[in-house]
């Protein structure tokens, strides 16, 4: 019959298994996160080029095109991995239905993109029908990394998602920013409602970004404060007025299409180097955390087998930890006051045997549970990205509003009403019966 010594160590292997599926996962979010980057450059070159009727931007583009096809590739053959061989055991070893279902929808979305390119080759579409096909790519490899977040078991490496995703999402708006805005210059004349999409785009990034810096670590957040000093946000803040001032209709220099380019690029560029930081902090704290949980699950099993050498045989633990046993036995500690329990009778423990193990139960319960608090405030974050973007959508679908129009609803009314903007969206989703009504 198995002991608790069994079981107790059988729960540390879980961890290292969760820590390795996680370590994993932060694989794919960092290669997700470079096609990310050259799918909105690549977005953005397009609508230069349709805007401008091919006259600009041909050359930029077809470059670019390599770059992407380029990133895709290392994703697609990160996903060829022999681990992720079998569905069976890719499942195991990404954690579960739910990634391997956005896995499946972003791989579905990225299978577009051929047509999409075609099209845009052949000026078939207008700038914001090919903006929003980019948009709709883009979007399913973030919810993606969204998952990735959501199910991390880690509160370290989850609060570093939830950082890396609010920043690439973040970054995301501000890509849509520079394609309609690009687009808008190129023509000569504003987008239809470019200027109230710009606004909410400006505002969305704001948001994103706050949650982003709640999360992102010192580090990091010291490399973001330099790099915002040294971003264009000056002339980026001048051609903005530009467009937010120009009217329907209005002419626009086109001459400033690529000035406009360059400014927005030159941002995204130093974003996507805070991604690159970011997603690089996120391996190294897998690493370490895979390092530090196997380190004390090889101290617990070597106390517990010099505790126990006497009744307990030494192959089940040496199975239980992979045969990596430390060599040397580590002392014995009980904490103050800590309660003496008998094993029952199945499981013939001595007094100091039965402390122990309580110690460490006690000691495991505790740390699992101060884990479960950590994810909770890192997860909080992401439920309430959540109770928006459904709230925007009820908006969407049953009072006929654009997103920014949905969202903009929802942030008025939380002001007006002194309120957060999660609650308000909470309200709404509560009010869905009665908005769905004719």
């Amino acid at each position: 019959m198995k002991t608790a010594l069994a079981f107790l160590l059988a729960a540390r292997r879980c961890e290292i298994d969760d820590l390795e599926r996680l370590a994993l996962s932060c694989e794919l979010v960092q290669a997700v996160s470079e096609l990310v980057h050259q799918l909105q450059r690549e977005r953005g070159a397009s609508n230069v080029f349709l805007a401008s009727d091919g006259a600009r931007f041909g050359a930029q583009r077809e470059a670019q095109l390599d770059a992407s096809r380029a990133a895709e590739a290392k994703v697609r053959a990160w996903l060829d991995r022999p681990e992720l061989g079998g569905e069976r055991a890719g499942a195991s070893v990404l954690g579960g239905a739910r990634l391997f279902t956005r896995i499946a929808l972003a791989l579905h979305a990225l299978d577009a993109l051929p047509e999409v390119r075609a099209d845009v080759a052949a000026q078939r579409c207008r700038p914001d029908a090919a903006t929003a096909r980019y948009s709709e790519i883009v979007g399913a490899l973030l919810a993606l990394v969204f998952d990735a977040a959501d199910v991390a078991v880690d509160p370290e490496v989850s609060r570093l998602l939830v950082a890396l995703f609010n920043l690439m999402q973040g970054k995301e708006f501000a890509g849509q920013e520079r394609a309609l805005g690009a687009a808008s210059f190129a023509a000569g004349h504003p987008a239809a409602d470019a200027v109230q999409a710009i606004q909410y785009l400006v505002e969305a990034q704001s948001q994103c970004f706050r949650r982003f810096e709640a999360f992102c670590g010192v580090e990091v957040l010291r490399q973001w404060q330099a790099l915002q000093s040294i971003m264009p946000l000056a002339e980026l803040e001048r051609l903005r007025r530009v467009l937010l001032a120009s009217g329907p209709g209005a002419p626009l220099d086109s001459v400033r299409a690529e000035g406009w380019f360059a400014c927005c690029s030159q941002r995204l560029d130093q974003l996507h180097e805070v991604e690159v930081a970011l997603a690089r902090g996120l391996g190294e704290a897998c690493a370490r955390k895979i390092a530090a949980t196997r380190d004390e699950a090889r101290n617990q099993a070597s106390l517990l087998q010099a505790l126990s050498a006497a009744s307990e045989p030494r192959a089940p633990l040496e199975m239980l930890m992979g045969g990596e046993l430390a060599d040397e036995a580590v002392p014995a500690r009980t904490a103050p006051g800590a309660e003496r329990v008998e094993a029952p009778g199945a499981e013939p423990l001595g007094p100091r045997l039965g402390r122990s193990i309580v110690d460490l139960l006690h000691a495991q319960s505790q740390r699992l549970q101060a884990m479960s608090d950590e994810l909770d405030a890192a997860r909080a974050a992401l439920e309430e990205r959540k109770l928006i973007e459904r709230a925007k959508g009820l908006l969407m679908s049953c009072r006929g509003l654009s997103e920014d129009e949905a969202y903009r609803l929802l942030r008025q009314t939380a002001m007006s009403q002194g309120r957060r903007l999660a609650e308000v969206a909470g309200a709404t989703l509560a009010l869905a019966d009665v908005l769905a009504r004719p």
